[in-house]
């Protein structure tokens, strides 16, 4: 992300590795996030944020999309890779909880699909979407086209593999309402950030901090989790109760 570490909330849902005491921390670019999705909700348009593994997307979309009344988010998120156009009309009618059988033909599931949408004010969030095969993003683009003005927002989040299919067709690019690339922490944002994302970096010396970061972290809030985890772990098998030199070290070696 590009935090400028400006507050900060405790215990956010879905920490990396359910790290202890770790805090979100309100960054311009998790606001810009948020601001970003309200926009879209409310224009009931499509967008897409995107960025390289572990810098918070899916953390920063869970995060605004909080207030959201839990039935109106259809999460499209599947554990198998590259799912396919039948994989979302499952998916959607899981969601929305239809009655019946699932119709046996696409026609069919199209129309259901097209006649449901429509009765309520839903955001459809297509996480983990580089992992989409091209005719996903069409289908997707052609059953928000159908449902005219009471259209359900439309959220890609992945990474730039997404970005970058929905941008070579032009029928799905000029649909794309905001477009928000959200990228590793600076040098500088991380000495701000991190003693404020956990505790037992508070008072450290920024040297450390800025080895932690050059050799491994490299800006990301996943990696920085998992160093963290590690650092606690190391304070303990090394009897320290901070962390200095000899626990990063042992830290390090370990990630």
């Amino acid at each position: 992300m590009n935090p400028t570490g400006r507050s900060e909330e405790p215990d956010g849902p879905g920490m990396y590795l359910d790290l202890p005491d770790a805090r979100v921390v309100v960054t311009d670019a998790l606001l810009e996030m948020q601001d970003n999705i309200a926009d879209t909700i409310e224009a009931r348009a499509m967008s897409c944020i995107y960025g390289d593994a572990g810098l918070g997307k899916t953390f920063g979309v869970e995060q605004a999309l909080k207030q959201l009344e839990p039935d109106l988010l259809l999460s499209l998120k599947f554990t198998r890779s590259r799912p396919g156009p039948k994989d979302l009309r499952w998916a959607l009618f899981d969601e929305m909880g239809l009655p019946g059988k699932k119709p046996g033909t696409p026609t069919e599931f199209d129309e259901l699909l097209r006649k449901s949408l429509p009765r309520r004010r839903y955001v459809i969030l297509c996480d983990e979407a580089q992992q989409y095969r091209r005719e996903c993003f069409e289908f997707v683009r052609n059953l928000w086209d159908a449902c005219k003005r009471d259209r359900p927002a439309v959220l890609f989040v992945g990474g730039k593999e997404a970005y970058d299919t929905l941008c070579s067709d032009p029928a799905l690019a000029s649909r794309i309402y905001i477009r928000q690339e959200v990228l590793p922490m600076h040098e500088s944002e991380v000495l701000t950030v991190i003693p404020k994302f956990h505790p037992a970096w508070e008072g450290v010396d920024e040297r450390l901090i800025l080895k932690a970061d050059t050799n491994k972290c490299g800006g990301a809030f996943r990696m920085w989790a998992k160093v963290t985890f590690l650092c606690l772990r190391g304070m303990t098998v090394l009897h320290k109760d901070c962390i200095d030199e000899e626990v990063l070290d042992w830290a390090l070696r370990r990630c």
